[in-house]
């Protein structure tokens, strides 16, 4: 909460109704963007501090870019392993079309082919 108002009653009012955290007027640029940088390592816990996507026994490094499954190594391609990315991030969710097709190709539209469907074929095949 961003507020000119800073007496303790109005603070504790803002905690009450849901605020994360209560940044006085005037306030320092930096201190707001340190306190806005904080928040968002806390709510961002879906990629681990080691950069490893697991699955079962199959690895996703985020820095070497690499794949595994059961200490074999699997290459992809680059949207292969974007796609894969894609999937382990939101683990459990279901995504729409246009949602993949955003995120692992970079459009913001549907293209009305079967590409996403390809894409998981290939993967299929890749981890037998």
């Amino acid at each position: 909460m961003l507020t000119a108002l800073g007496t303790p009653d109005n603070k504790l009012i803002g905690f009450e109704t849901g605020a994360d955290d209560y940044v006085l007027k005037p306030f320092d640029f930096r201190e707001l963007l340190a306190r806005i940088n904080v928040f968002l390592k806390r709510s961002n816990p879906t990629i681990s501090p080691s950069k490893i996507l697991k699955i079962a026994d199959f690895e996703l490094n985020l820095e070497t870019k690499t794949a595994t499954r059961g200490n074999i190594k699997i290459d992809l391609t680059s949207k292969e392993f974007s796609l894969m990315e894609t999937f382990l991030i939101n683990k459990g969710k279901l995504l729409s079309r246009e949602y993949i097709i955003e995120k692992v190709w970079d459009l913001d539209f549907e293209t009305g082919t079967n590409i996403i469907d390809v894409y998981i074929n290939y993967l299929r095949k890749k981890n037998r």
